[in-house]
């Protein structure tokens, strides 16, 4: 491994380790990179924004990614940590953890595979362990649309403030659409779907769209909108949500 892509993965993984939106669907898809080409790849982003989640509130966070690329193999890590303020009360932690290994089959299917760590205390989600696997289609892939489809399996172990740890299996299905605009901009949609496995009843599903525009080869500035609706939140929190982000970021 080069030794300034060991410092910057080190870097990355150090300042913004520990840390989950504020939706409880992490969207990874509005997060991979665009160039496939490149072995390592990487960015810092700082964002600030107003949500909607009973009550209204502040939020301040630092999240990052790192991808290292190995012919078929692919290694992606993200990250993220956010401080919310819900009205005048004291400031409450929100972060995520996610690694996500990737086998090309071909130029169509990829395998995936992942675990992740979340928690979010203004949601009342103490902590959430997942594990799952799945399969994942390339649909379009042209120099201004990209189309992915993509389905998994995964396993959630959940602790809920003043509630019961759950272990619960889920489906996690979604459909992301990326346009590019030109070299200076592009945009992101992402659909996902997690019934509960034999109790579709239970529910979650999330719409998020962002729109990314490079100022420099290296600087971005990206705007965020997230919706979420959940079928059986803890209680006390709504089952629908939504979050607006703006971000300033470093690529490299």
């Amino acid at each position: 491994m080069p030794r300034r892509a060991r410092y910057l993965f080190l870097l990355v993984a150090g300042t913004l380790s520990n840390a989950c939106l504020r939706a409880q669907v992490v969207n990874i898809e509005g997060r991979r990179f665009l160039n496939d080409t490149l072995p390592w790849q990487g960015y810092v982003n700082f964002r600030f924004n107003v949500a909607e989640n009973g009550q209204r509130s502040l939020s301040l966070g630092l999240n990052g990614a790192v991808q290292y690329i190995d012919g078929r193999d692919r290694y992606f890590f993200v990250n993220d940590l956010g401080f919310s303020q819900v009205e005048a009360n004291e400031f409450l932690n929100t972060g995520f953890q996610h690694l996500r290994y990737n086998y090309a089959a071909d130029s169509l299917w990829t395998g995936e595979a992942f675990v992740q760590a979340q928690y979010n205390k203004p949601s009342k989600l103490d902590l959430r362990l997942t594990i799952g696997a799945g399969p994942r289609l390339t649909a379009l892939n042209s120099e201004k649309l990209r189309v992915n489809l993509g389905t998994a399996l995964m396993l959630e172990n959940e602790y809920i403030t003043d509630g019961p740890v759950l272990w619960q299996g889920r489906n996690s299905s979604y459909v992301a659409a990326t346009l590019k605009f030109s070299a200076l901009a592009s945009f992101t949609a992402v659909m996902y779907y997690q019934p509960k496995i034999f109790d579709a009843g239970d529910h979650r599903i999330a719409l998020e769209g962002g729109l990314v525009i490079n100022v420099t080869k290296h600087m971005t500035l990206e705007g965020r909108m997230n919706l979420l609706k959940d079928s059986a939140p803890p209680a006390g929190v709504n089952e629908l949500t939504y979050s607006w982000n703006n971000l300033f970021g470093y690529r490299f």
